[in-house]
């Protein structure tokens, strides 16, 4: 998981850390996250000196059926990241098939204190998960309830944090970047593109499932399009075409450079706080 925040994120996407939202899909793969660097020469998201903003995202998801028949989803999702180094990720979805009702679920990174916390808008509780003492940091940790994971380095030069990447089932709002593994990979630099008044420089990842290696008939070719704002170190346009799962689209829609409303990075009041520490676990 590296140890930016982007490392922090890709992990408790890929391990459940945060709670899982409808009609997302990861894949058990190394990962990244909308709104973390990623340097279109290296497979790790290039670190930046912190900086505030609020950004909004448009996700849309197609899956196109065997009839030929597609499935649309649309859903907004919103990163904050303050002075103080504390990210923010919420996502407003509809729950559930057949039910209209939006759902917004809060995860809140806190660096310095190394603490997370979870909430959403339909249930009045929020979990604070407290990360072990810095020395303590290495090896599987996790939630008491077994439901939240996250791995260190042994090494902490490695990482500013010392976080370690795993690999993981759930999902949580924040939208996940997965990197499939194969010697098929191919990547194409292209270039520059202005996005929603922004300059960024775009990177395609190609990966080729061979025909009969995992059943199919035809070769399987699965592409992914990440851009990464010059100087601000946020991705503002991912496009992920995979004909497993459909085509996921996560752009820019609104940026604000300025400090983030504290409230944003807080439960509503009213809400029960509860306390977790995390616990050694053994390694997955």
């Amino acid at each position: 998981m590296r140890g930016s925040i982007c490392g922090v994120l890709a992990l408790a996407a890929v391990a459940g850390w945060a709670l899982p939202v409808q009609g997302q899909n990861t894949k058990n793969s190394n990962s990244q996250t909308a709104g973390c660097p990623v340097d279109p020469n290296q497979s790790a998201p290039v670190r930046h000196k912190p900086q505030t903003y609020t950004a909004e995202f448009k996700v849309t998801n197609v899956q196109t059926l065997g009839n030929g028949a597609k499935i649309t989803q649309e859903y907004t999702t919103v990163q904050a990241r303050d002075s103080q180094s504390r990210t923010l990720f919420a996502t407003t979805m509809i729950q559930q098939y057949g039910d209209p009702t939006l759902i917004t679920r809060f995860n809140v990174l806190d660096q310095a204190n190394g603490n997370q916390t979870t909430w959403d808008s339909q249930v009045k509780k929020a979990t604070i998960l407290k990360e072990p003492p810095a020395e303590q940091r290495h090896g599987c940790w996790q939630s008491p309830s077994g439901n939240m994971k996250q791995g260190f380095l042994a090494n902490p030069s490695n990482s500013a944090n010392g976080q370690a990447d795993t690999a993981g089932k759930a999902s949580t709002g924040v939208h996940v970047l997965t990197e499939p593994q194969g010697p098929q990979q191919v990547q194409e630099d292209l270039g520059t593109a202005t996005i929603q008044g922004i300059k960024a420089h775009g990177r395609r990842s190609t990966w080729t499932t061979p025909v009969g290696e995992i059943g199919n008939d035809q070769p399987l070719v699965h592409t992914q399009e990440d851009w990464l704002a010059d100087g601000l170190g946020i991705e503002v346009r991912h496009v992920d075409d995979d004909p497993q799962q459909g085509k996921r689209t996560t752009e820019l829609v609104k940026l604000d450079e300025g400090e983030p409303d504290p409230a944003l990075f807080q439960p509503p009041e009213g809400y029960e706080i509860v306390t977790e520490e995390m616990v050694p676990c053994k390694e997955p």
